[in-house]
């Protein structure tokens, strides 16, 4: 039943990229990767009150499958379909063409070959406020939330601060955020499993 709850809050959170804080989506991915799911239940629900972020009925029931407090979740706003993101996606980063990219390589040379992994790619996500941050997507066969946790915990250790990554299944149904950043993603290596046949 656990393992089931985990792979709803991945989910989960997955969906809520663009939409929660990087600060709170990092630390809520920690913590489940860190397996204190309990903490996330209570916490999330009441993220997406404080900041007024509705779900979809899909959502809903993914958060009611995390072992949320009915009565919390049952306050979140409903919407109809999942919203646009508000950011633009690019390749590269303005600077990369003088700097190059240390942190890709070395997430690039960590990664290479690395069993259950498909594709490690990476985009730039731009906000109005003119912010910049790096948006790894990795695919993978298996344990989704712990790989986001290591990750993370990597890209905080090379100096990110809210390090945005994410964990896809082959079979997952991008979000219009995913979508967005993987079509211009650029790729920095290939795991071990070979996906496009899965």
């Amino acid at each position: 039943m656990r393992d089931n709850a985990e792979l709803n809050a991945h989910e989960l959170l997955l969906r809520l990229a663009g939409r929660l804080s990087d600060t709170q989506l990092w630390r809520f991915r920690d913590w489940l990767a860190s397996g204190a799911l309990p903490v996330l239940g209570r916490a999330l629900p009441r993220a997406l009150l404080h900041d007024r972020i509705g779900l979809t009925a899909d959502e809903h029931s993914l958060l009611r499958g995390i072992g949320a407090d009915p009565a919390l979740t049952s306050s979140v706003l409903g919407i109809g379909a999942v919203p646009e993101p508000a950011f633009t996606f690019v390749a590269e980063a303005a600077d990369q063409a003088a700097t190059g990219d240390p942190i890709g390589v070395v997430l690039g040379a960590t990664l290479r070959g690395r069993e259950g992994l498909g594709e490690v790619r990476c985009a730039w996500r731009h906000a109005a406020d003119g912010r910049v941050h790096r948006v790894v997507l990795v695919t993978a066969v298996a344990d989704h939330h712990r790989l986001t946790g290591e990750l993370q915990r990597m890209l905080r250790a090379l100096g990110e601060h809210e390090p945005c990554v994410e964990v896809l299944a082959p079979d997952f149904d991008l979000s219009p955020y995913h979508r967005a950043a993987l079509d211009v993603s650029e790729l920095l290596c290939f795991g071990a499993a070979d996906l496009a046949t899965a």
